[in-house]
C-alpha cells in the first residue's frame, strides 16, 4: 500500500462521512464514534505507510487486505449508524473493492462489493421494508450485482495491464543484457584475434633473425600453427565483424535527449525500482537535439539507473535524482543516488568487467564497464563519484559527433607498441 493510496482511501472515508452528515441532518444521529474511529485508523496507518515499513511483499499485501476490508466494514457501519442502508454512503465500497480488485485479483473485488450491498439486501428484508415493496428488493439486488462489476472491470483491466508491464520488463531486460554479454564478447574477441595476428608477426620476425637454426626453426613453426589455428577459430566466431571491437557499430542521427531520459526512467522505474524507491527528473538547461548514436545512450543510460535503482532496493528505500544539462559542447547526464555508496574496496574495480559491486545480486558485472564503452565509441565518457552513502555517476555526451575515445588500456597492439 503506498502513500498514494492511502490518501485515496483517506478521500473516500471523508466523503462517507461527509455524505452520512448531509443525509443525518435534522436527526438525533452523532457522527462523533465513526468520525474518531476513522481518524485514529488512518492516523495509524499513516504511520505505517509514510515510515515505509511495510517493505516486504507478503506483509505488504496483508497490511492492504486487513485495510480494504475495515473500509468496508467502515462504510457499512456508518450506514447502519445513521441507518441509510440504500443510500449514497454504500458508493463508499466501490473505492477498497476496486483496490482490492486491483491487489488480488477480479473476485476478491467482486466479492467485496457484491457481499456488503446482498447483505443491506437481506437486512432490508428483515426488518419487512422489501416484504411490502418488492420492486425495492429487485432494485437492491441489481445495485448489488452492478456495484460488482466496477471492481471486475477494474482487476480485468489491471491483469490486462500487469501483463503487459512484464512483458515491457522482460524486453527492456533481455534487450540491456544482451547488449552488455554481445558488447564484452566482440571486444574480448577482437582483442584475441589482434593478439593472434601480433603472435604470428612476431614468430614470423625471430624465423628471419635466427635463420639456419634448427631448434628455434621447430619451435617457431609450432608457434606459428597455433597461432594461425586461433585465428582460424576466432574468425568462425567473429565471421564479418572481425574488423570491429562491437557487433553494433554507432549509427548517427538526431536524437531528443529529454524524451529518451524519460523513456529509460519509465523502462527503469518498471523493471528495477520498488515502491519505496523515488526516482525524480530535472531539467537544469535547455539541450538541443544531438547527431550521436542513440543506442548507445540508452543503453548506458539504462545501465547505470539500474545500478542506481538496485542499490537503493537493497537498502529498501532511497531517491534516485536524474539531471539533464548542456555544459559547452557537451550534454551532461547526472545520476545520483543514495543506495550506501561505494566501499572503498570496490572503487579501484567500478569498472573492471565481470566484477559487481552488488554482492546480494546476481549481476554480471558488466554494467558500468560496457556503459562507459558505449560512450566512448560515440565520443562520450562515464565517471562515477561516491562517497558518504551517496553516488553519482556523469554521463558526457557530445553533442555534435565525435571520434570514439579509446582508452590505453583497450588499445590495439599499435598503441601499445607506440606507447612503448
Amino acid at each position: 500500500m503506498t502513500p498514494a493510496l492511502w490518501t485515496l482511501r483517506a478521500v473516500n472515508l471523508v466523503l462517507v462521512l461527509t455524505s452520512a452528515f448531509l443525509g443525518s441532518r435534522g436527526k438525533a444521529v452523532s457522527l462523533f464514534l465513526p468520525a474518531l474511529t476513522t481518524v485514529l485508523l488512518l492516523v495509524a496507518e499513516a504511520g505505517a505507510v509514510f515510515s515505509r515499513r511495510l517493505r516486504d511483499e507478503n506483509p505488504r499485501r496483508a497490511a492492504a487486505a486487513a485495510a480494504y476490508g475495515t473500509d468496508i466494514l467502515l462504510v457499512m457501519w456508518v450506514a447502519q449508524w445513521t441507518q441509510q442502508w440504500a443510500g449514497i454512503i454504500d458508493l463508499g465500497v466501490l473505492t477498497p473493492a476496486s483496490l482490492a480488485a486491483l491487489e488480488f485479483g477480479p473476485v476478491a473485488g467482486g466479492l467485496a462489493a457484491v457481499l456488503p450491498a446482498l447483505f443491506t439486501a437481506g437486512l432490508i428484508m428483515t426488518l419487512g421494508s422489501a416484504s411490502s415493496n418488492p420492486a425495492l428488493l429487485q432494485s437492491l439486488v441489481l445495485r448489488g450485482l452492478l456495484f460488482s462489476l466496477v471492481p471486475v472491470a477494474a482487476g480485468l483491466a489491471q491483469g490486462s495491464a500487469r501483463e503487459r508491464t512484464a512483458a515491457s520488463i522482460r524486453d527492456t531486460l533481455a534487450r540491456l543484457r544482451a547488449a552488455q554479454v554481445g558488447e564484452y564478447l566482440s571486444f574480448a574477441l577482437f582483442q584475441l584475434r589482434d593478439y593472434a595476428i601480433t603472435i604470428g608477426s612476431v614468430a614470423e620476425t625471430i624465423s628471419l633473425a635466427t635463420p639456419g637454426d634448427p631448434k628455434a626453426g621447430e619451435r617457431i613453426e609450432r608457434l606459428r600453427k597455433a597461432s594461425a589455428e586461433l585465428g582460424i577459430k576466432l574468425s568462425r566466431v567473429l565471421g564479418d565483424r572481425a574488423a570491429l571491437t562491437t557487433a553494433h557499430p554507432p549509427t548517427a542521427t538526431s536524437v531528443e535527449l529529454v524524451p529518451l531520459v524519460h523513456a529509460c526512467v519509465s523502462d527503469s522505474r518498471a523493471a528495477f525500482s520498488p515502491d519505496s524507491v523515488n526516482i525524480s527528473v530535472l531539467i537544469q538547461s535547455a539541450v538541443p537535439p544531438i547527431h550521436s548514436d542513440r543506442r548507445s545512450i540508452e543503453l548506458a543510460l539504462l545501465s547505470v539507473l539500474q545500478n542506481s535503482l538496485e542499490a537503493c532496493a537493497t537498502r529498501g528505500r532511497g531517491a534516485v535524482t536524474v539531471l539533464l544539462r548542456r555544459e559547452g559542447p557537451n550534454a551532461e547526464i547526472e545520476i545520483s543516488d543514495d543506495g550506501g555508496g561505494v566501499s572503498e574496496t570496490d572503487k579501484a574495480t567500478l569498472f573492471e568487467p565481470l566484477v559487481s559491486a552488488r554482492r546480494s545480486t546476481h549481476g554480471l558485472g558488466l554494467g558500468l564497464s560496457m556503459s562507459r564503452r558505449f560512450l566512448e565509441r560515440i565520443g562520450g565518457s562515464l565517471r562515477v563519484k561516491s562517497k558518504g552513502g551517496y553516488t553519482a555517476a556523469l554521463l558526457v555526451v557530445p553533442i555534435e559527433r565525435e571520434l570514439p575515445n579509446i582508452r590505453l588500456e583497450e588499445s590495439t597492439w599499435a598503441g601499445r607498441r607506440a606507447e612503448s
